[in-house]
Protein backbone atom coordinates (compact mmCIF):
# COMPACT_ATOMS: atom_id res chain seq x y z
CA UNK A 1 0.00 0.00 0.00
CA UNK A 2 2.94 2.13 1.13
CA UNK A 3 4.71 1.40 -2.25
CA UNK A 4 3.69 4.67 -4.31
CA UNK A 5 4.06 7.02 -1.54
CA UNK A 6 7.46 6.08 -0.82
CA UNK A 7 8.14 6.20 -4.23
CA UNK A 8 6.49 9.51 -5.00
CA UNK A 9 8.47 10.43 -1.17
CA UNK A 10 11.54 9.43 -2.20
CA UNK A 11 11.68 11.79 -6.02
CA UNK A 12 10.28 14.64 -3.46
CA UNK A 13 6.84 14.71 -6.68
CA UNK A 14 5.61 18.14 -6.11
CA UNK A 15 1.63 17.69 -5.35
CA UNK A 16 -0.57 18.91 -7.39
CA UNK A 17 -3.92 21.31 -7.49
CA UNK A 18 -6.75 19.26 -8.54
CA UNK A 19 -9.22 21.14 -11.06
CA UNK A 20 -12.96 20.64 -10.30
CA UNK A 21 -16.49 21.77 -12.02
CA UNK A 22 -19.78 21.91 -10.75
CA UNK A 23 -22.24 18.96 -11.10
CA UNK A 24 -24.01 19.65 -14.75
CA UNK A 25 -21.27 22.38 -15.68
CA UNK A 26 -18.77 20.38 -17.34
CA UNK A 27 -19.55 21.63 -20.65
CA UNK A 28 -18.65 25.52 -19.41
CA UNK A 29 -15.37 24.01 -17.30
CA UNK A 30 -14.30 22.52 -20.51
CA UNK A 31 -14.62 25.62 -22.81
CA UNK A 32 -11.87 27.16 -20.65
CA UNK A 33 -9.20 25.06 -22.40
CA UNK A 34 -10.66 25.22 -26.11
CA UNK A 35 -6.86 26.91 -26.90
CA UNK A 36 -5.43 23.93 -28.26
CA UNK A 37 -3.07 23.61 -25.48
CA UNK A 38 -5.16 22.09 -22.79
CA UNK A 39 -7.43 19.29 -23.73
CA UNK A 40 -9.50 16.98 -20.94
CA UNK A 41 -10.09 13.33 -21.05
CA UNK A 42 -11.35 11.11 -18.78
CA UNK A 43 -9.08 8.16 -17.10
CA UNK A 44 -10.90 5.93 -19.65
CA UNK A 45 -8.96 7.16 -22.38
CA UNK A 46 -6.16 5.91 -20.37
CA UNK A 47 -6.84 2.60 -19.35
CA UNK A 48 -9.96 1.34 -22.09
CA UNK A 49 -11.63 0.61 -18.67
CA UNK A 50 -9.68 -2.31 -17.51
CA UNK A 51 -7.41 -2.39 -14.30
CA UNK A 52 -4.50 -2.16 -16.39
CA UNK A 53 -3.01 1.53 -17.09
CA UNK A 54 -2.17 1.25 -21.28
CA UNK A 55 -0.84 4.34 -21.59
CA UNK A 56 0.95 6.80 -20.06
CA UNK A 57 1.08 9.60 -22.04
CA UNK A 58 -1.21 11.26 -24.85
CA UNK A 59 0.88 11.29 -27.94
CA UNK A 60 0.65 14.94 -29.44
CA UNK A 61 -0.36 16.61 -26.54
CA UNK A 62 1.17 19.44 -25.23
CA UNK A 63 -0.86 19.64 -22.20
CA UNK A 64 -3.82 17.59 -21.18
CA UNK A 65 -6.13 17.26 -17.86
CA UNK A 66 -7.15 14.17 -16.91
CA UNK A 67 -10.83 13.95 -15.59
CA UNK A 68 -10.63 11.46 -12.16
CA UNK A 69 -14.10 11.38 -11.01
CA UNK A 70 -15.10 7.39 -11.98
CA UNK A 71 -11.43 6.33 -10.50
CA UNK A 72 -12.79 8.19 -7.20
CA UNK A 73 -16.09 6.69 -6.98
CA UNK A 74 -15.00 3.70 -7.54
CA UNK A 75 -12.24 3.90 -4.95
CA UNK A 76 -15.19 4.72 -2.51
CA UNK A 77 -16.87 1.90 -3.21
CA UNK A 78 -14.40 -0.43 -3.28
CA UNK A 79 -11.32 0.47 -1.08
CA UNK A 80 -8.56 -2.49 -2.73
CA UNK A 81 -8.59 -0.67 -5.99
CA UNK A 82 -7.42 2.44 -4.19
CA UNK A 83 -3.48 0.94 -4.36
CA UNK A 84 -4.34 0.01 -8.01
CA UNK A 85 -5.39 4.02 -8.67
CA UNK A 86 -2.57 5.17 -6.79
CA UNK A 87 -0.01 3.49 -9.09
CA UNK A 88 -1.85 4.98 -12.03
CA UNK A 89 -1.17 8.20 -11.09
CA UNK A 90 2.16 7.87 -9.93
CA UNK A 91 2.97 6.43 -13.70
CA UNK A 92 0.95 9.02 -14.90
CA UNK A 93 2.81 11.81 -12.77
CA UNK A 94 6.61 10.17 -13.56
CA UNK A 95 5.69 10.05 -17.59
CA UNK A 96 4.51 13.69 -17.51
CA UNK A 97 4.60 15.53 -14.49
CA UNK A 98 5.09 18.96 -16.29
CA UNK A 99 2.37 18.78 -18.77
CA UNK A 100 -0.40 16.82 -17.09
CA UNK A 101 -3.49 18.01 -14.47
CA UNK A 102 -6.54 16.35 -12.85
CA UNK A 103 -10.10 17.50 -12.45
CA UNK A 104 -12.93 15.88 -10.73
CA UNK A 105 -16.34 17.11 -10.50
CA UNK A 106 -16.79 19.06 -7.46
CA UNK A 107 -19.37 16.70 -5.27
CA UNK A 108 -16.06 14.44 -5.41
CA UNK A 109 -13.62 16.52 -4.37
CA UNK A 110 -12.90 16.31 -1.05
CA UNK A 111 -12.80 12.23 -1.69
CA UNK A 112 -10.51 13.21 -4.03
CA UNK A 113 -8.42 15.00 -1.86
CA UNK A 114 -7.92 12.58 1.13
CA UNK A 115 -7.96 8.97 -1.02
CA UNK A 116 -4.95 10.63 -3.23
CA UNK A 117 -3.47 13.10 -0.33
CA UNK A 118 0.41 12.34 -1.44
CA UNK A 119 -0.37 13.72 -5.22
CA UNK A 120 -3.16 16.31 -4.59
CA UNK A 121 -3.32 18.69 -2.48
CA UNK A 122 -6.12 20.03 -0.42
CA UNK A 123 -8.15 22.35 -1.95
CA UNK A 124 -9.88 24.88 0.64
CA UNK A 125 -13.07 24.42 -0.97
CA UNK A 126 -13.13 20.91 0.20
CA UNK A 127 -15.04 22.39 3.72
CA UNK A 128 -17.77 23.74 1.44
CA UNK A 129 -18.52 20.40 -0.10
CA UNK A 130 -21.27 18.19 1.54
CA UNK A 131 -20.13 14.89 2.98
CA UNK A 132 -20.56 12.48 -0.19
CA UNK A 133 -22.13 9.34 1.22
CA UNK A 134 -25.25 11.84 2.27
CA UNK A 135 -26.23 12.81 -1.40
CA UNK A 136 -25.64 9.34 -2.60
CA UNK A 137 -28.61 8.63 0.34
CA UNK A 138 -30.66 11.01 -0.74
CA UNK A 139 -30.71 9.84 -4.18
CA UNK A 140 -31.23 6.30 -3.34
CA UNK A 141 -34.73 5.56 -5.50
CA UNK A 142 -37.47 5.14 -2.74
CA UNK A 143 -40.69 2.93 -3.54
CA UNK A 144 -43.36 1.28 -1.93
CA UNK A 145 -41.97 -2.44 -1.18
CA UNK A 146 -42.64 -4.32 -4.03
CA UNK A 147 -42.50 -8.07 -4.29
CA UNK A 148 -39.72 -10.27 -4.00
CA UNK A 149 -38.78 -14.01 -3.60
CA UNK A 150 -37.39 -13.01 -0.27
CA UNK A 151 -41.18 -11.28 1.42
CA UNK A 152 -43.02 -13.90 -0.48
CA UNK A 153 -45.44 -16.74 1.98
CA UNK A 154 -44.68 -20.14 0.97
CA UNK A 155 -47.35 -21.18 -1.11
CA UNK A 156 -46.59 -18.30 -3.49
CA UNK A 157 -42.68 -20.00 -3.07
CA UNK A 158 -44.24 -23.09 -4.24
CA UNK A 159 -46.31 -21.51 -7.46
CA UNK A 160 -43.28 -20.02 -8.61
CA UNK A 161 -41.30 -23.18 -8.89
CA UNK A 162 -44.40 -25.63 -9.63
CA UNK A 163 -44.18 -22.62 -12.95
CA UNK A 164 -40.55 -23.38 -13.46
CA UNK A 165 -41.07 -26.58 -13.28
CA UNK A 166 -43.22 -26.74 -15.89
CA UNK A 167 -42.59 -24.10 -18.35
CA UNK A 168 -38.87 -25.15 -18.51
CA UNK A 169 -38.31 -28.21 -20.68
CA UNK A 170 -35.99 -30.65 -19.52
CA UNK A 171 -32.98 -29.63 -17.20
CA UNK A 172 -34.30 -31.63 -14.41
CA UNK A 173 -31.61 -31.76 -12.04
CA UNK A 174 -31.51 -28.08 -12.60
CA UNK A 175 -35.00 -27.63 -11.35
CA UNK A 176 -34.17 -29.21 -7.91
CA UNK A 177 -31.13 -27.46 -7.48
CA UNK A 178 -32.76 -24.10 -8.29
CA UNK A 179 -35.34 -24.64 -5.60
CA UNK A 180 -33.03 -25.57 -2.96
CA UNK A 181 -30.49 -22.98 -3.25
CA UNK A 182 -33.39 -20.25 -3.68
CA UNK A 183 -34.23 -21.45 -0.51
CA UNK A 184 -31.04 -21.14 0.99
CA UNK A 185 -31.70 -17.53 -0.50
CA UNK A 186 -34.26 -16.67 1.60
CA UNK A 187 -33.47 -18.01 4.75
CA UNK A 188 -29.82 -15.99 4.20
CA UNK A 189 -31.59 -13.45 3.09
CA UNK A 190 -33.94 -13.56 6.45
CA UNK A 191 -30.74 -13.12 9.29
CA UNK A 192 -28.93 -10.06 6.80
CA UNK A 193 -26.67 -12.74 5.36
CA UNK A 194 -27.44 -12.62 1.30
CA UNK A 195 -28.83 -9.18 -0.27
CA UNK A 196 -29.06 -11.20 -3.93
CA UNK A 197 -29.39 -14.06 -5.61
CA UNK A 198 -27.15 -14.93 -8.73
CA UNK A 199 -27.08 -17.78 -10.60
CA UNK A 200 -25.02 -18.09 -14.01
CA UNK A 201 -26.21 -20.76 -16.68
CA UNK A 202 -23.75 -22.29 -19.12
CA UNK A 203 -24.48 -24.12 -22.27
CA UNK A 204 -25.03 -24.07 -25.72
CA UNK A 205 -27.31 -21.34 -27.93
CA UNK A 206 -31.02 -22.02 -27.54
CA UNK A 207 -31.49 -24.51 -24.36
CA UNK A 208 -33.24 -22.60 -21.88
CA UNK A 209 -30.91 -20.73 -20.16
CA UNK A 210 -32.37 -17.06 -20.56
CA UNK A 211 -36.14 -19.15 -20.22
CA UNK A 212 -35.27 -19.32 -16.97
CA UNK A 213 -35.19 -15.77 -16.15
CA UNK A 214 -38.42 -15.01 -18.26
CA UNK A 215 -40.25 -17.35 -16.29
CA UNK A 216 -39.33 -15.54 -12.86
CA UNK A 217 -40.41 -12.20 -14.79
CA UNK A 218 -43.37 -13.32 -15.91
CA UNK A 219 -44.67 -15.13 -12.40
CA UNK A 220 -43.28 -12.50 -10.33
CA UNK A 221 -44.01 -9.48 -12.52
CA UNK A 222 -46.40 -10.09 -15.11
CA UNK A 223 -46.90 -6.29 -15.35
CA UNK A 224 -43.41 -4.75 -15.29
CA UNK A 225 -41.19 -3.94 -17.94
CA UNK A 226 -38.13 -6.29 -18.04
CA UNK A 227 -35.14 -5.97 -17.20
CA UNK A 228 -32.94 -7.31 -19.24
CA UNK A 229 -29.13 -6.48 -20.68
CA UNK A 230 -27.56 -8.56 -23.41
CA UNK A 231 -23.59 -8.22 -23.93
CA UNK A 232 -24.09 -8.56 -27.60
CA UNK A 233 -24.73 -5.52 -28.05
CA UNK A 234 -22.27 -4.15 -25.82
CA UNK A 235 -17.83 -3.83 -27.46
CA UNK A 236 -14.97 -1.94 -26.40
CA UNK A 237 -14.37 0.88 -24.82
CA UNK A 238 -17.24 2.63 -23.02
CA UNK A 239 -19.16 -0.27 -22.14
CA UNK A 240 -19.46 0.43 -18.53
CA UNK A 241 -20.53 3.67 -18.99
CA UNK A 242 -23.43 2.41 -21.48
CA UNK A 243 -23.91 -0.01 -18.78
CA UNK A 244 -24.28 2.19 -15.54
CA UNK A 245 -24.09 5.92 -17.46
CA UNK A 246 -21.29 8.48 -17.71
CA UNK A 247 -20.29 10.83 -15.82
CA UNK A 248 -22.22 13.99 -15.90
CA UNK A 249 -20.90 17.15 -18.60
CA UNK A 250 -19.94 13.83 -20.78
CA UNK A 251 -21.59 13.14 -24.32
CA UNK A 252 -25.18 10.86 -23.21
CA UNK A 253 -24.64 11.35 -19.37
CA UNK A 254 -28.17 12.78 -19.54
CA UNK A 255 -29.85 9.62 -21.25
CA UNK A 256 -27.89 7.39 -18.02
CA UNK A 257 -26.81 3.62 -18.59
CA UNK A 258 -29.27 0.63 -19.82
CA UNK A 259 -28.71 -1.15 -16.57
CA UNK A 260 -29.84 1.84 -14.12
CA UNK A 261 -32.72 3.21 -16.53
CA UNK A 262 -34.42 -0.37 -16.37
CA UNK A 263 -34.16 -0.76 -12.61
CA UNK A 264 -35.16 2.39 -11.90
CA UNK A 265 -38.34 2.22 -14.46
CA UNK A 266 -39.44 -1.51 -13.31
CA UNK A 267 -40.63 -2.63 -10.20
CA UNK A 268 -39.03 -6.03 -11.44
CA UNK A 269 -36.84 -7.62 -9.31
CA UNK A 270 -35.55 -10.33 -11.56
CA UNK A 271 -32.21 -8.97 -13.54
CA UNK A 272 -31.63 -11.30 -16.73
CA UNK A 273 -27.76 -10.62 -17.95
CA UNK A 274 -27.27 -12.47 -21.35
CA UNK A 275 -23.74 -13.41 -22.76
CA UNK A 276 -22.00 -12.57 -19.61
CA UNK A 277 -19.01 -14.12 -21.68
CA UNK A 278 -18.75 -11.08 -24.08
CA UNK A 279 -18.11 -8.47 -21.43
CA UNK A 280 -15.02 -6.81 -21.25
CA UNK A 281 -12.97 -6.81 -17.81
CA UNK A 282 -14.81 -3.57 -16.55
CA UNK A 283 -17.79 -5.30 -16.65
CA UNK A 284 -16.08 -8.30 -14.68
CA UNK A 285 -14.84 -5.86 -12.48
CA UNK A 286 -18.28 -3.94 -11.85
CA UNK A 287 -20.25 -7.21 -11.33
CA UNK A 288 -17.54 -8.00 -8.23
CA UNK A 289 -19.05 -5.18 -6.54
CA UNK A 290 -23.07 -5.94 -7.38
CA UNK A 291 -23.12 -9.44 -6.36
CA UNK A 292 -20.55 -9.02 -3.32
CA UNK A 293 -22.72 -5.95 -1.77
CA UNK A 294 -25.92 -6.18 -3.40
CA UNK A 295 -25.88 -2.55 -4.99
CA UNK A 296 -23.87 -0.59 -6.76
CA UNK A 297 -23.18 3.22 -7.49
CA UNK A 298 -23.83 4.55 -10.52
CA UNK A 299 -21.59 7.21 -12.47
CA UNK A 300 -23.91 10.38 -11.34
CA UNK A 301 -23.16 9.16 -7.76
CA UNK A 302 -26.29 7.01 -7.05
CA UNK A 303 -26.51 4.67 -4.84
CA UNK A 304 -28.89 1.11 -6.66
CA UNK A 305 -29.96 -0.84 -4.60
CA UNK A 306 -30.61 -4.65 -5.49
CA UNK A 307 -32.20 -6.04 -1.76
CA UNK A 308 -34.18 -9.00 -2.65
CA UNK A 309 -32.81 -9.63 -6.20
CA UNK A 310 -32.33 -12.54 -8.32
CA UNK A 311 -30.12 -11.79 -11.26
CA UNK A 312 -29.84 -14.78 -14.00
CA UNK A 313 -26.63 -14.43 -15.74
CA UNK A 314 -26.17 -16.64 -19.12
CA UNK A 315 -22.89 -17.54 -21.44
CA UNK A 316 -22.80 -19.40 -24.25
CA UNK A 317 -19.78 -21.91 -22.43
CA UNK A 318 -19.64 -25.56 -21.89
CA UNK A 319 -17.59 -26.67 -18.56
CA UNK A 320 -14.26 -26.92 -20.33
CA UNK A 321 -13.87 -23.30 -20.81
CA UNK A 322 -16.66 -21.11 -18.19
CA UNK A 323 -13.82 -20.57 -15.74
CA UNK A 324 -11.05 -19.76 -18.32
CA UNK A 325 -13.63 -17.18 -19.80
CA UNK A 326 -14.99 -16.19 -16.59
CA UNK A 327 -12.43 -14.23 -13.85
CA UNK A 328 -12.15 -16.48 -11.02
CA UNK A 329 -13.08 -13.60 -8.51
CA UNK A 330 -16.42 -13.14 -10.21
CA UNK A 331 -16.89 -16.83 -10.75
CA UNK A 332 -16.79 -17.70 -6.83
CA UNK A 333 -19.42 -15.17 -6.50
CA UNK A 334 -22.52 -16.79 -7.98
CA UNK A 335 -24.71 -18.61 -5.60
CA UNK A 336 -25.18 -21.19 -8.35
CA UNK A 337 -23.87 -22.36 -11.62
CA UNK A 338 -25.43 -25.14 -13.91
CA UNK A 339 -24.15 -26.03 -17.48
CA UNK A 340 -27.35 -26.75 -19.57
CA UNK A 341 -27.02 -29.71 -21.83
CA UNK A 342 -28.92 -30.14 -24.91
CA UNK A 343 -32.26 -31.03 -24.80
CA UNK A 344 -33.60 -35.03 -24.76
CA UNK A 345 -35.53 -36.22 -27.55
CA UNK A 346 -38.84 -36.68 -25.45
CA UNK A 347 -38.22 -33.09 -24.16
CA UNK A 348 -37.94 -31.69 -28.00
CA UNK A 349 -41.09 -33.12 -28.49
CA UNK A 350 -43.09 -31.97 -25.75
CA UNK A 351 -41.98 -28.85 -26.38
CA UNK A 352 -43.21 -29.40 -30.19
CA UNK A 353 -46.48 -30.13 -28.81
CA UNK A 354 -47.31 -27.71 -26.62
CA UNK A 355 -46.18 -24.66 -28.94
CA UNK A 356 -48.35 -26.72 -31.72
CA UNK A 357 -51.52 -26.52 -28.99
CA UNK A 358 -50.35 -22.74 -28.67
CA UNK A 359 -50.67 -21.93 -32.15
CA UNK A 360 -53.40 -23.70 -33.02
CA UNK A 361 -55.80 -21.90 -30.14
CA UNK A 362 -53.92 -18.39 -31.61
CA UNK A 363 -54.97 -19.54 -34.79
CA UNK A 364 -58.69 -20.64 -33.93
CA UNK A 365 -59.01 -17.21 -31.78
CA UNK A 366 -58.37 -14.71 -34.67
CA UNK A 367 -58.70 -16.46 -37.68
CA UNK A 368 -61.20 -19.25 -37.74
CA UNK A 369 -61.61 -23.43 -36.98
CA UNK A 370 -59.20 -25.44 -38.08
CA UNK A 371 -58.93 -29.82 -37.85
CA UNK A 372 -56.65 -29.05 -34.70
CA UNK A 373 -55.72 -32.73 -34.54
CA UNK A 374 -54.78 -33.40 -38.32
CA UNK A 375 -53.06 -30.01 -38.21
CA UNK A 376 -50.56 -31.38 -35.10
CA UNK A 377 -50.50 -34.81 -35.98
CA UNK A 378 -48.11 -33.72 -39.34
CA UNK A 379 -46.49 -30.90 -36.94
CA UNK A 380 -45.49 -34.21 -34.66
CA UNK A 381 -44.62 -36.20 -37.28
CA UNK A 382 -41.49 -33.84 -38.78
CA UNK A 383 -38.20 -35.20 -37.76
CA UNK A 384 -36.97 -32.62 -35.06
CA UNK A 385 -34.23 -35.15 -33.86
CA UNK A 386 -30.93 -33.03 -35.75
CA UNK A 387 -32.46 -29.93 -34.34
CA UNK A 388 -30.07 -28.96 -30.88
CA UNK A 389 -31.89 -25.88 -29.39
CA UNK A 390 -35.42 -24.83 -28.88
CA UNK A 391 -35.29 -22.11 -31.22
CA UNK A 392 -34.28 -23.77 -34.33
CA UNK A 393 -37.45 -26.19 -33.11
CA UNK A 394 -39.66 -23.36 -32.43
CA UNK A 395 -39.13 -21.63 -35.90
CA UNK A 396 -39.56 -25.11 -37.81
CA UNK A 397 -42.66 -25.53 -35.88
CA UNK A 398 -43.98 -22.19 -37.50
CA UNK A 399 -42.83 -22.41 -40.69
CA UNK A 400 -44.60 -26.10 -40.88
CA UNK A 401 -47.86 -24.73 -38.95
CA UNK A 402 -47.73 -21.73 -41.69
CA UNK A 403 -47.66 -24.06 -44.55
CA UNK A 404 -50.19 -26.56 -43.49
CA UNK A 405 -53.14 -23.49 -42.19
CA UNK A 406 -52.21 -21.87 -45.62
CA UNK A 407 -53.16 -24.59 -48.01
CA UNK A 408 -56.78 -25.23 -48.14
CA UNK A 409 -56.42 -29.07 -49.09
CA UNK A 410 -53.57 -29.20 -46.10
CA UNK A 411 -56.01 -30.76 -43.28
CA UNK A 412 -58.48 -32.57 -45.50
CA UNK A 413 -58.40 -36.15 -44.93
CA UNK A 414 -57.15 -37.37 -48.64
CA UNK A 415 -54.55 -34.96 -48.43
CA UNK A 416 -53.32 -36.43 -44.50
CA UNK A 417 -52.91 -40.12 -46.02
CA UNK A 418 -50.16 -38.63 -48.72
CA UNK A 419 -46.92 -38.22 -46.46
CA UNK A 420 -44.98 -36.79 -49.64
CA UNK A 421 -47.61 -33.93 -49.94
CA UNK A 422 -47.62 -32.83 -46.67
CA UNK A 423 -44.29 -32.39 -45.98
CA UNK A 424 -43.12 -29.32 -44.36
CA UNK A 425 -39.76 -29.16 -45.29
Amino acid sequence: MLLFRKLMQNRDMKKKKILYYEKGKFNEFAKQFTDGENIIYPISYLTDHTIALKYTGIHGVEHFIIDITVMVLSALVRNDLRIIYEGWINSLNEENEENIEYCVEKTFLREACELFSYYFERDEDCDNVPDVVEIAKEEIHKEVETFSVVNCKKDEFDSIIEQVNLQLYGHENFKKSFKEQLEVFILLHRIKRKKVFSLLICGKSGVGKTEVGRILQREMYPEESPIKINFGNYSGKGSLWSLIGSPKGYVGSEQGGELTNKIMHSKSKVIVIDELDKADEAIFTFFYEMLEDGQYTDLDGKVVDLDGYIIVFTANLNSTNFKDMIPEPLFSRFDMTYEFQPLSYDDKMKFVSDFADKLLLDYAEYTGEVDTDSIKKLIIEENYQNYDNLRSIKRSVMNCFVRLVGNDSAWKESVNSEKGDSSCH
